[in-house]
């Protein structure tokens, strides 16, 4: 423990609590639980960084030392709603460590302003809650083709759900034509999870379709293969009537350390150029 003078403590613990949250913001998680660590060994009361090590033992799939965090932040503040809701998404884990961890990515930087290249949907035909709670905003997830179906799996393989039925259809003969896709959580809980698809090849062949049409310019496109001279099929939607949007913020952290753990996607325009969705 770091012997200190009673003026040099609050500026020594900002310092750290500083470094620890930028730690976890670039997913280096072992040394966020480090810096964690150390900071409750000189400040034993201090609740962010019980809940900062929480989380940073989760991500590292280290579960019982996860739960002892947040239990020792619950008896500093026993109304924590960050503590009360991590520690009851681990008890449904079970008591085992995970076996590997599922570290968050960069990839959801990559998801900002992406004109009709970008979209939100909720999965269906969900895997059980153990599978779900696994995962948490920002973590990579895979696509994969199963028959008419699209799979979402996590990175270790196993199944979390299926793209919507219509979002799927237009996917899958995207993919089947050469576009490729990636994939990031943008909220989860026991019975329910969202993710955020991204185009990121479309091939030469797929040029004249967007992956992610608005409502109104899917309706137009229709109405003009319906009558021919009605409408016009174009990309450009109507600006009234944007798609509905998820947001991404996640309550797990305290006041403060809100960009540690949370997806760094400020915004996503729809193909006219209007903001569907906005970071809190």
């Amino acid at each position: 423990m770091t012997i200190l003078r009673t003026d040099e403590r609050p500026k020594y613990k900002k310092e750290r609590a500083k470094r620890a949250v930028a730690l976890a913001k670039e997913g280096r998680w072992a040394e966020a639980a480090a810096a964690n660590k150390s900071l409750v060994g000189d400040f034993p009361e201090d609740l962010e960084s019980y809940n900062r090590l929480g989380k940073a033992l989760m991500e590292l799939g280290r579960i019982g030392e996860a739960k002892r965090a947040f239990r020792r932040a619950l008896e500093i503040s026993p109304h924590s709603s960050i503590a009360i809701k991590n520690l009851d998404r681990l008890e449904q884990l079970g008591g085992e460590d995970l076996r590997i961890s599922i570290r968050a990515s960069a990839a959801p930087h990559a998801f900002i302003e992406e004109s009709g290249k970008a979209g939100t949907t909720s999965l269906v035909s969900l895997a059980p809650p153990k599978f779900l709670l696994r995962m948490s905003p920002g973590h990579p997830v895979h696509l994969r083709l199963q028959g008419g179906a699209l799979e979402v799996e996590d990175p270790l393989g196993d199944y979390l759900g299926r793209v919507e039925p219509k979002l799927a259809s237009r996917l899958a003969r995207l993919m089947k034509g050469g576009n490729r896709y990636e994939a990031a959580v943008t909220s989860v809980s026991e019975n329910e999870m969202t993710i955020i698809i991204r185009e990121v090849f479309k091939h030469p062949s797929q040029a004249a379709s967007p992956s992610f049409p608005s409502k109104a310019s899917e309706e137009r496109r229709m109405q003009a293969l319906i009558s021919p001279g009605i409408g016009e099929l174009d990309d450009d939607p109507d600006p009234g009537d944007p798609p509905s949007m998820k947001d991404w913020s996640d309550d797990d952290t305290e006041p403060g350390d809100d960009h540690a753990f949370s997806p760094v996607i400020h915004r996503i325009i729809a193909s006219d150029g209007s903001e569907l969705g906005e970071d809190v």
